[in-house]
């Protein structure tokens, strides 16, 4: 199978510029998948895999190694988008092999302020695993793409504080200033706590935010961080039990300093961590065996409406549904889109 037929309209992005300009329609084929029951590239809970900085892409991605089915490198890609769209180049993390067949085992990629590329990966309840380019790659580029520009692969933060296990779920969100924010899960399915860590871009070191939302008995999925405009917002479904069947609620938070502090919808300041069993940050009741799929899409548009896209089986099928939070901190729910059988 060939991994990310990539057919969107690239895009050269700067800090300061907001237009998009569409560099290429045309297609890429840049690996191929590894063999296998589960998807490990591709999934919704990855954040990023795919990064614009400056004049160059970068992808991540597992291929199969040398070694054969159930070995795995990480791969780190990227290609010039400007002045014009340039071929892609890859090296391979070959110190590390990813050897578990399992879809939680993703890699999360993110990029600070300093140029540093920083790769988490290879998680479902195990300790961390983190690299980081030893030098700012993405802002003084490289002529040479190999692997010497990449550290080793180590099991801390430099300069933060655990716990670092179990973990899973590593994301990772860029803050206007060059900082870069990891948060993930620390404990299991059906009870687990939420933790952001702080990179700084100008010390090179991490610092612990701590826990900001807390399980009781049970664990938040959330549907990702994103950042505009100097605030911070992240979405959630609650699971009670290992059994996705437990799911329910759609819960809302902002932060207005970069995830220290948060307020819920109505712009009420919580206690930190946030409680999963406190319905000051529902948003929207779905009661548990409505077969609601964890981990699934939100964003943050230009005029700050929040949106969330998750599916549930309330109608009777599989169907897409559409919250919005509108800028005076109303939800609501936008008619569901069904879901095509295939997916």
């Amino acid at each position: 199978m060939h991994l990310y037929r990539i057919a969107l309209a690239f895009t050269s992005l700067m800090s300061a510029v907001s237009a998009i300009t569409v560099k290429s329609t045309k297609q890429w084929t840049i690996g191929t998948d590894v063999q296998g029951s589960q998807r490990l590239n591709g999934v919704s809970y990855q954040d990023d895999a795919l990064i614009t900085y400056g004049d160059y892409q970068y992808v991540t991605f597992y291929e199969t190694a040398p070694a054969g089915y159930l070995n795995h490198f990480v791969k780190v890609g990227r290609r010039k988008l400007s002045p014009s769209v340039g071929d892609w180049e890859f090296l391979s993390l070959d110190d590390y092999i990813q050897k578990t067949m399992d879809g939680h085992n993703m890699i999360s990629m993110g990029i600070s302020g300093d140029g540093k590329i920083h790769l988490s990966f290879d998680h479902h309840d195990v300790p961390i695993n983190y690299c980081i380019s030893k030098n700012g790659i993405a802002k003084d580029v490289p002529s040479e793409w190999t692997s010497n520009l990449f550290g080793p692969v180590v099991h801390e933060l430099v300069g933060s504080q655990g716990p670092y296990s179990p973990l899973t779920y590593p994301r990772f969100e860029p803050l206007s200033n060059g900082d870069l924010l990891l948060e993930f899960r620390i404990g299991q399915s059906g009870s687990g706590d939420s933790y952001i860590h702080r990179y700084s871009a100008s010390t090179g070191k991490w610092q612990a935010y701590g826990m900001y939302i807390q399980g009781d008995d049970n664990n938040a999925y959330i549907n990702g961080l994103d950042y505009l405009d100097g605030k911070l917002y992240t979405s959630w479904t609650v699971r009670e039990t290992p059994n996705a069947d437990t799911n329910h609620g759609v819960y809302f938070a902002y932060s207005n300093d970069d995830g220290k502090t948060w307020f819920n919808t109505n712009g009420t300041k919580l206690s930190k961590p946030i409680s999963t069993s406190d319905d000051i940050t529902l948003i929207w009741d779905v009661p548990q065996n409505s077969r609601m799929v964890n981990q699934e899409g939100q964003l943050i548009d230009t005029k700050g409406r929040f949106h969330i896209l998750m599916r549930d089986l309330l109608s009777g099928e599989h169907q897409y549904q559409h919250y919005l939070r509108k800028t005076d901190g109303k939800p609501i729910n936008i008619p569901s889109i069904s879901v095509a059988k295939d997916l």
